[in-house]
């Protein structure tokens, strides 16, 4: 009789574990990337924790081995709400679970968490932006401001150019050519020429590049073109004649009223206005104790590389960052340091044909501006950011360390070994970041989305400001080369010949936690407080 009985549980056992199952995989399939599930903790047979998407909120489902005869064990995490709030939600849950009682039921339990919310007229959006406001409200204001200025600059620009005017006779190629030549006032070696090369397109090179002499009395060693190749030429950054968009900046002959003077003198006066900004930025640090080296390592993790931006800075770029006002007391500094990541994690490249590669076309731009050298990333440096952490203090570092461990062997059943990444062609953000572009299967993105969730549920503070966009920065151009060379930015005729360059594949093969700053370990990479392979 009690063989018989005990074969009847074990046989009830094993349809529970199936009906489990079953319904683990329609909640896997309703919250795709924000499901996370243990098998066998303590007496539950599993444990289903979802993450409702946009809400600081965690529900946890525990299902024993008789499950869905039983009713689950519910529990409920939120940061935002209060304790009284979280515990009337958590009875009311486990309540509605009592009389449910069924399988299917993990679906209906969510849904009607949100229900019970709104109800109470608790929104955890709103009081997440609340939250966030106190942190950041006028550093959000500032940059939605500069955002504005900037589009309407660019509208009036534009409006300014397609202005149905008389068409008059236009200065020159030859003439800018002898102008920037016999003007002394003119400095040469600021001026770059856009020319169409019949093999590569419109190219970009340094005035004092090219011989000017006749094209028929030079040597074919010697650089040189012939005029009517002439589509532009730039002061620094700024086109100052065009000849399709009939634009004259060098001498004013369309009536814009403006010549190469005036544009010197506005780039002057920039300079001054952003030095003097640098200057007060650097005395506001001194006084608050801030040190912002780390921000010209040559780590890249403080770099946010948009989908379609390359153009404009992301919030997160550590590029011209105009000093924030301390008149509330130094209150918006101390939120913009809080809110600054410190730590990230990485995949290292370890493959050397992607190192090779990224160090030759390294060798390629020093060859004309040796200055950069100290802009390149060494390849023992060389990573993909897989996200960017906020772990302000060694308790927290060693908290990260204890998550990492403690999720490695769920991590290792997601890692896409089979699938390498393919790193493909070269692009830049705003002119100042040189990065490889990363072509990835959909798994390694589930595998990031996963890990994220993972860390976010052992109270790991993830201060990632944008969408995960991986990329792998090859060159990016810091404050202090800036400051010594006058030069912000990487000319694009300096790489251009290595756009669609095949680096080749890196295995998703490893995990570091790194910390961000100028120290490096032996082996040249960052400071890892951890390092997981696979």
């Amino acid at each position: 009789m009690a063989a018989t009985e005990s074969v009847e549980t074990s046989q009830t056992s094993e349809v529970n574990v199936d009906v489990q199952l079953s319904e683990i995989d329609t909640v896997k399939q309703s919250f795709v990337g924000q499901c996370r599930v243990l098998t066998n903790v303590g007496d539950h047979r599993h444990i289903v924790t979802l993450v409702p998407k946009d809400k600081e909120l965690v529900i946890k489902f525990q299902l024993t081995a008789s499950y869905p005869k039983d009713a689950p064990g519910i529990l409920i995490k939120s940061a935002l709400l209060k304790e009284e709030e979280i515990a009337n939600l958590q009875s009311h849950l486990q309540e509605m679970a009592e009389q449910l009682k069924g399988a299917g039921i993990m679906l209906a339990l969510a849904a009607e968490a949100e229900t019970w919310l709104r109800g109470q007229e608790i929104v955890l959006k709103e009081r997440s932006q609340e939250n966030q406001a106190k942190k950041s409200n006028k550093y959000d204001n500032k940059a939605k401001g500069d955002k504005q200025k900037r589009k309407k600059r660019k509208e009036q620009i534009e409006e300014n150019e397609t202005e149905n005017v008389k068409k008059a006779a236009m200065k020159t190629a030859e003439d800018v050519i002898k102008r920037i030549q016999w003007d002394g006032q003119l400095p040469q070696d600021e001026f770059i020429v856009g020319y169409i090369d019949r093999f590569k397109g419109i190219q970009e090179k340094y005035f004092t590049s090219f011989s000017w002499e006749d094209i028929a009395t030079v040597d074919y060693t010697v650089l040189a073109i012939p005029k009517h190749r002439i589509q532009y030429f730039k002061y620094r950054d700024i086109i100052i004649w065009d000849k399709n968009a009939r634009l004259d900046n060098v001498f004013g002959s369309l009536g814009s009223k403006l010549t190469v003077y005036d544009v010197i003198e506005q780039c002057r006066k920039e300079d001054e206005k952003k030095e003097m900004e640098r200057m007060e930025d650097e005395n506001e640090d001194e006084e608050n104790g801030d040190d912002d080296d780390d921000n010209d390592s040559d780590s890249d993790d403080g770099i946010t590389v948009s989908l379609g931006a390359t153009s404009q800075p992301a919030v997160g770029s550590n590029f011209d960052e105009e000093p924030m006002s301390d008149d509330d007391g130094g209150i918006d500094k101390y939120w913009r340091d809080k809110m600054r990541p410190n730590h990230f994690l990485a995949l290292r490249i370890s493959s050397e044909d992607i190192r090779n590669t990224a160090e030759d076309i390294q060798n390629i731009i020093l060859e004309h501006e040796p200055q950069y050298s100290e802009c390149c990333i060494p390849p023992r440096a060389l990573h993909i950011t897989l996200c960017t952490l906020g772990l302000d203090t060694l308790e927290q570092v060693a908290n990260a360390v204890r998550a990492l461990n403690k999720i490695k062997p769920e991590l290792e059943t997601l890692v896409p070994k089979d699938k390498p990444i393919v790193m493909k062609g070269v692009e830049q953000f705003f002119n100042r970041v040189l990065y490889a572009k990363v072509e990835c299967p959909p798994e390694f993105y589930q595998f990031v989305e996963h890990l994220k969730l993972c860390l976010k549920e052992e109270g790991i503070e993830i201060r990632d400001n944008h969408d995960f966009v991986p990329h792998m920065t090859v060159m990016k151009i810091t404050r202090p080369v800036a400051r010594a060379t006058g030069k912000k930015y990487i000319s694009p005729w300096l790489y251009s010949s290595q756009a669609e360059v095949d680096f080749g594949t890196q295995a998703v093969d490893n995990i570091h936690l790194c910390e961000m700053g100028f120290g490096r370990q032996d082996d040249g990479f960052y400071l890892s407080p951890l390092s997981i392979d696979w």
